[in-house]
């Protein structure tokens, strides 16, 4: 069921482009900036704080600086995608000219593995709550990046089935890296894992938050999107 989920926001991705052409980079940036500040949210309220938790069994986990570490580690892999995935990730639209964007589809399905390797296994996860928080943003970043994504394959001027087909690619990727992940050693690993994804995430989260539109000035209706995506960040975690 889990690996349905993962899924499903990428056919939700499809049929928006098609059904309700949300792939205009305007539509993409707003839903970016919900998603943006959602993880954030999540983050900074819950994955962040249960990271350095004790487990079920009262043993404090002395892993501070490793933790960090990781935490700065998957802040730079971030970075280092971004060279290939242009910031698709966090709301950047490019108009390609007729050019297949191999660079970007390799970019967002590293990304998109890399993120899902945190999942694992939920019988040996280190916290059962940042597990299931994490799948859920997970689908809902997911669903504009692949919007963003198909849109772009659309304009590089291959048919409508390969760029299915390519966006099919994409969608597989989480799946794989949470399958990876929870049947070999990475299994035990969810604590390192979870702290290399949450490096991740700040990395695009602030950079969402912190773009800024013409002037320095932040757009009203991306300020709207910003406060409902935090807002939604705080009650998941409240209501867990």
């Amino acid at each position: 069921m889990e690996y349905l989920i993962l899924l499903s926001s990428i056919f939700l991705g499809a049929l928006s482009v098609f059904g309700f052409k949300l792939d205009q980079p305007r539509h993409i940036k707003l839903l970016n900036a919900f998603t943006g500040a959602y993880l954030l949210s999540l983050t900074l309220l819950h994955l962040l704080p249960e990271l350095y938790h004790h487990d079920a069994d009262g043993h404090v986990h002395n892993l501070g600086l490793r933790l960090g570490l990781l935490i700065l580690a998957g802040f730079f892999i971030q970075v280092a995608l971004d060279y290939f995935s242009l910031g698709v990730e966090h709301g950047h639209s490019h108009h390609l000219h007729g050019r297949f964007p191999i660079g970007v589809l390799v970019g967002l399905c590293l990304h998109a593995f890399l993120e899902a390797t945190a999942l694992g296994d939920s019988h040996s996860h280190h916290d059962a709550d940042s597990r299931r928080l994490l799948l859920w943003s997970i689908v809902l970043h997911n669903f504009p990046v692949s919007i963003a994504l198909l849109g772009m394959l659309l304009h590089s001027g291959i048919s409508r089935a390969k760029a299915i087909g390519w966006l099919a690619v994409f969608a597989v990727m989480a799946p794989l890296g949470m399958l990876v992940s929870a049947h070999t050693a990475l299994a035990e690993h969810s604590r390192e894992l979870m702290a290399l994804v949450i490096g991740i995430f700040m990395h695009m989260a602030t950079t969402i938050l912190f773009e800024s539109g013409d002037a320095h000035r932040i757009n009203v209706h991306k300020m709207i999107a910003i406060v409902i995506g935090t807002a939604l960040g705080i009650l998941s975690v409240v209501i867990h």
